[in-house]
């Protein structure tokens, strides 16, 4: 197809996505197609690209009553796999629950396991203390929704037992670390306070400033304490190098314009 033809195709597209208020993104136009593409010359097999949930949130929570994690640091909620235009699916596969994901990291071969499962027990908690009841709920719901982690999508000699699972958490705890709101908010300035009162503006341009796009914001009773930060996925979400940020959706934030307090753990 001439270049001229594919730059056409991606202005056309990028136009549709820019009406519907909804993030599109290809590595370029001429390059590597993301999820939610909407390209003719794009795959939709769900085995090479996530779809339909092809918008995935790393979503982040800041628990301060009570305290959970470190001082210094937000902690995981999970990994959503959402439709490209809002809303998703949820309990794909029951065939594939698991309620004991730790014993599946555990039994694993793969040597990312290990790492996930020591970033999971630090900063994966439930606020009842029931972290193993939190992962599993996060993998039945969630991870199970994640088209390119369904098991025929792997080579037969790449697919030891839990190779999902191992795929989703580690791809999850490397996403963690690579995004940590915590630093993004310092770097601007903004640090937890029982005085201190801050913008919504200020917490999507301190976010914007550290990656270059913005993230949603949740609050409680006026409090911030949930980040959400977006994604397509370029290929398989077996790793965190295939994940490319991208902006929100637009109505996501559950925060006040002003006045937000960033609570101190």
């Amino acid at each position: 197809m001439h270049v001229q033809t594919l730059a056409l195709l991606a202005a056309a597209a990028l136009a549709r996505a820019a009406s519907m208020q909804a993030p599109f993104s290809l590595h370029s136009a001429l390059d590597t197609c993301l999820s939610c593409a909407t390209l003719p010359t794009c795959p939709t097999d769900p085995c090479t690209t996530n779809t339909p949930g092809g918008l995935l949130l790393l979503t982040q929570f800041w628990d301060f009553h009570p305290a959970i994690g470190p001082s210094d640091s937000w902690t995981i909620h999970g990994l959503w796999a959402d439709k490209c235009l809002g809303g998703y699916d949820a309990d794909c596969d029951p065939s594939r629950n698991n309620d004991n994901i730790a014993a599946a990291l555990r039994s694993s071969s793969d040597p990312r396991a290990a790492k996930a499962l020591e970033t999971m027990n630090q900063y994966w908690l439930a606020l009842n203390g029931n972290d193993a009841q939190l992962w599993s709920h996060e993998w039945n719901k969630h991870g199970t929704c994640v088209s390119t982690l369904n098991p025929e999508c792997y080579p037969e000699s790449a697919f030891g037992e839990h190779q999902d699972i191992v795929d989703f958490f580690s791809t999850t705890t490397d996403l963690f670390d690579k995004y940590n709101v915590f630093k993004a908010l310092e770097e601007a300035g903004i640090k937890p306070s029982t005085s201190a009162r801050y913008s919504l503006q200020q917490l999507k341009d301190a976010v914007r400033q550290k990656w270059g796009k913005e993230a949603s914001f949740r609050c409680r009773n006026g409090a911030l304490n949930e980040a959400w930060i977006y994604f397509h996925t370029a290929g398989r979400s077996t790793s965190a190098d295939s994940f490319v940020q991208v902006d929100p959706l637009t109505g996501d934030n559950r925060c006040p314009t002003q006045n937000i307090r960033y609570l101190p753990k």
